[in-house]
């Protein structure tokens, strides 16, 4: 037994009950992870070899083991994570463990055909009665984890109703010891229509038959580092140019309605995360602030400082029942935003029911609440007929979900045509889920707003 084990065995064996059994892991063997670097792997764990830890019913040790599992799954490298432990000996009151982990890779490299939507949800395309020039066509190369370091590579060509071709390179860790981390992408598009303005809370688009009314560029910059297992930061730049065509009329889309405008942003952040499962939470928390130092520049310059604080919580209530809550804070400095910059709700962030509309302001706040009952569990789903052992299990779930959503959005000098803005806002609804390999999202909800509209919805990432 090492010094570490002996210190921490006499301190425990004063401060823990008698019911409580010490354990410690003696080794880690890893299988599966054919591509996937080891130190990938381990730097999740939040359980390390040779030290002590408590165990009971719900003890430290297996909220540890049961954390460490789906922070692994998290990293969206493999479809399949099993933790067994084997009881190797026992030395002064103390159980020794091998814990073995098993994963089963995913595919990395996706050359995926874009065919999509270029409207904010499907809900407004379909009031376009889906019509097929507005939709974008490609191709979107999508390399994860590489080297088996986890790096990611993604290009991203598309043509059609909007141009865009973009690029970014994500490192998490730059070397097997490093806690820091970079990204870095870049973005050209351009636009034949223009989302000119709000009114009647809904977007109002300019088109003349000409090309790229509207073109842009950005860049973008970022550095991390983990302090913490469960505690990351974040420091970014970004630059952005924007133009818009002589023959788009003048509507305070930019700063001095000018067609051009210069945005530079300077942004910190912070994550503190524990939940099980980040593209559907069941248990676990999650809070992010965000502050940007943004200046908006063509013949002149604004400054804004920015906040944007999320904050949720999920628990499990029963076998079958679980809570989740979100809430959302926006606020801006300034009090009158250049239109480009004055986006809130109706784009990625949404008050379920008002789908079909768009809020904008200087101030935004929302709360999501949610009950979920788990319908289905097929997570050992067989699928025989697939080729390869990478996908022949599908990981199916199934929740139905019950919600109520409420916000608000402020500007001091709104149109008058748009009625939501300054108002509370609420909804109630009923949904079901559909989670697929453990990353796939499918949501189909019918909503009832304040304003007694009541709508199918369909949704292909989470709620909260």
């Amino acid at each position: 037994m090492t010094f570490k084990q002996l210190f921490l065995l006499l301190f425990l064996g004063v401060s823990t009950p008698s019911f409580a059994q010490l354990v410690t892991i003696h080794k880690i063997q890893l299988k599966g992870n054919k591509q996937t670097k080891d130190f990938v792997i381990l730097r999740e764990m939040l359980l390390h070899v040779d030290s002590v830890y408590t165990t009971t019913n719900n003890g430290h040790f297996n909220d540890l083991l049961a954390l460490s599992k789906n922070r692994i799954y998290n990293l969206n490298l493999f479809n399949k994570v099993e933790f067994i432990l084997a009881e190797d000996t026992i030395i002064n009151e103390v159980t020794n463990y091998t814990l073995e982990i098993t994963v089963l890779e995913k595919w990395y490299i996706w050359p995926i055909p874009l065919l999509e939507f270029s409207d904010r949800n499907i809900n407004v395309w379909s009031g376009f009665n889906f019509d097929p020039d507005r939709t974008n066509y490609g191709i979107a190369n999508y390399n994860y984890n590489l080297f088996g370091r986890n790096h990611t590579l993604k290009t991203n060509l598309k043509t059609g109703y909007n141009k865009e071709f973009g690029l970014e390179y994500r490192i998490p860790f730059i070397s097997k010891n490093s806690n820091w981390g970079i990204t870095a992408s870049a973005k050209y598009a351009s636009q034949n229509e223009v989302w000119l303005t709000t009114t009647n809370d809904s977007l109002r688009f300019f088109k003349n038959g000409n090309n790229n009314l509207f073109q842009s560029t950005e860049a973008r910059m970022e550095i991390s580092k983990r302090i913490r297992p469960l505690f990351k930061t974040f420091a970014s730049l970004s630059m952005y140019n924007g133009a818009l065509a002589s023959s788009v009329p003048d509507s305070g889309f930019f700063l001095n309605n000018s067609r051009r405008q210069h945005n530079y942003g300077l942004d910190v952040k912070a994550e503190i995360d524990t939940r099980d499962n980040i593209y559907f939470p069941l248990t676990g928390y999650f809070y992010q602030p965000i502050l940007t130092l943004q200046q908006w520049k063509n013949t002149s310059a604004q400054t804004n400082l920015k906040l944007q604080l999320k904050v949720q919580r999920f628990k499990k209530l029963s076998p079958k029942f679980y809570s989740a809550m979100s809430g959302y804070l926006h606020l801006n400095t300034a009090q009158t935003i250049p239109y480009f910059s004055r986006k809130m709700f109706g784009y990625n962030e949404i008050i379920r029911g008002y789908e079909r509309y768009v809020i904008d302001g200087s101030l935004g706040w929302k709360l999501n609440t949610a009950l979920r009952y788990h319908l289905l569990d097929k997570s050992d789903l067989r699928l025989k007929f697939l080729p390869g052992l990478n996908y022949k299990v599908l990981p199916l779930n199934l929740y139905i979900e019950g919600y109520i959503d409420g916000g608000r959005v402020n500007y001091v000098s709104p149109d008058e045509s748009n009625r939501l803005v300054n108002t509370f806002l609420y909804s109630t609804g009923l949904g079901l889920n559909a989670l697929i390999y453990n990353d796939k999202i499918l949501r189909i909800e019918y909503s009832v707003n304040s304003l007694q509209e009541g709508g199918l919805f369909v949704h292909f990432k989470k709620a909260i």
